[in-house]
């Protein structure tokens, strides 16, 4: 997979592929307005290629925030192409404090655009 930009609302995030560093930007994101995750994994899968990162380990309550990526598997390429994504953030209370409620995840899923390239 090559190196990509990608946004939509509220939400950018940038994919260096060289050295597997993502960059999430985002407006009331959890803790930060920008954050760097170093040494990413990305999985490739039927339907695309998924990386996800923790964003928070874990609230004053146990709630922790992952980002969840899901972009396009894309073949070897020479030159950028246009590619159309899916940004989820997950909060995930599993671990509350007070015990698990009967729901433990919650979703908020965000469309993204923008260019990947070799």
């Amino acid at each position: 997979m090559g190196s990509f930009e990608l946004s939509g609302h509220d939400l950018s995030v940038r994919y260096t592929a060289q050295n597997r560093t993502l960059v999430v930007h985002g407006k009331d994101l959890v803790g930060q307005d920008e954050q760097t995750f170093s040494d990413v994994k990305v999985l490739a899968s039927g339907i695309g290629a998924t990386i996800t990162v923790v964003l928070l380990p874990s609230s004053r309550n146990g709630t922790k925030v992952l980002l969840h990526l899901l972009v396009p598997n894309i073949g070897r390429i020479t030159e950028q192409v246009a590619i159309t994504g899916v940004a989820t953030v997950v909060n995930d209370f599993s671990h509350l404090l007070d015990g698990a409620p009967p729901v433990h995840q919650a979703y908020e899923s965000k469309a993204l655009t923008g260019m990947m390239h070799a």
